[in-house]
């Protein structure tokens, strides 16, 4: 386990009482917590029925605290300030969903089940270690992907990086705006081994021969980044702008809105916000 954590602790609250089914700590927070639980819940009952804006995020001096719920349970992690948000609510809902999935096999439904609860947090251990082994899992991939996540991320700048090139279909044409990204790109390529590994030539840009297993999540991110960077300048350029924009309609959007799923995991969506408008 590495030494400094991304997650700090997690909690599944009963929302209404603001009980917890399930408190884990995996590092030394100062944090009591049995006392935080309430706490917990009664700021997002406060934040939900106050404040007509959305907030999932609460900030303190050291931490983060995300969140999400449904009408009665509430999850809750306390992580660091440098951690991805987007990926921490996406495994807050994973597991949401599995603790919720859990209960179905059981023949279950959620409120049932807290309904008959004594509040003895023992009666979810089981998925308490289910817990343990999810935060462990995230916490040994020492900032990389696992092979299936880092594939997805390959994929989808893959079909980004295609759809920008569409804006030419003149083959020929094309090939002239590859090379120019070739020239763009090449220096970038020297002080990057994640770029001079990746297969950049006339025929088009292939990601896939780059071994995830070695490189680190936020490495390969900002090289794919800069990858869609000079693609989507280099493209506008040499296509002009009218052209530029009828490819994000055509072609890019179709692609982003089948695949928003995706792009909304790996806090891709900005990438192409910036990048492509």
């Amino acid at each position: 386990m590495p030494a400094k954590r991304d997650i700090h602790g997690v909690w599944l609250l009963e929302r209404e009482t603001g009980r917890y089914l399930v408190a884990r700590a995996y590092s030394d927070i100062e944090i009591d917590m049995d006392l935080i639980a309430p706490f917990l819940s009664a700021t997002h009952t406060f934040i939900d029925r106050a404040s007509t804006e959305e907030l999932q995020t609460i900030d303190t001096e050291g931490n983060r605290y995300v969140w999400v719920a449904n009408d009665y349970l509430l999850f809750v992690m306390v992580v660091a300030k440098s951690t991805r948000i987007s990926h921490m609510r996406f495994l807050l809902k994973y597991a949401l969903d599995e603790f919720q999935r859990r209960m179905k096999e059981k023949g279950k439904d959620v409120a049932t089940v807290l309904s008959n609860w004594h509040g003895t947090p023992r009666d979810f251990d089981e998925f308490g270690s289910f817990l343990d082994e999810l935060v462990s899992q995230y916490e040994q991939s020492d900032e990389r992907l696992v092979t299936g996540k880092a594939m997805d991320c390959l994929s989808v700048y893959s079909h980004l990086y295609h759809s920008i090139l569409q804006a030419e279909q003149d083959k020929k044409k094309r090939k002239n705006i590859l090379e120019r990204i070739i020239r763009e790109i090449k220096p970038m390529r020297e002080s990057s081994s994640v770029l001079d590994e990746m297969k950049i030539d006339k025929s088009g840009i292939d990601v896939f021969c780059l071994d995830v297993d070695n490189i680190g999540y936020r490495t390969l991110r900002k090289a794919l980044e800069e990858i869609l960077q000079v693609v989507a300048n280099t493209t506008r350029e040499m296509v002009g702008e009218e052209r530029f924009k009828q490819m994000i309609f055509d072609h890019a959007m179709p692609y982003v809105k089948r695949d928003l799923d995706r792009l909304e995991t790996y806090a891709i969506v900005d990438d192409v916000i910036r990048h492509l408008f």
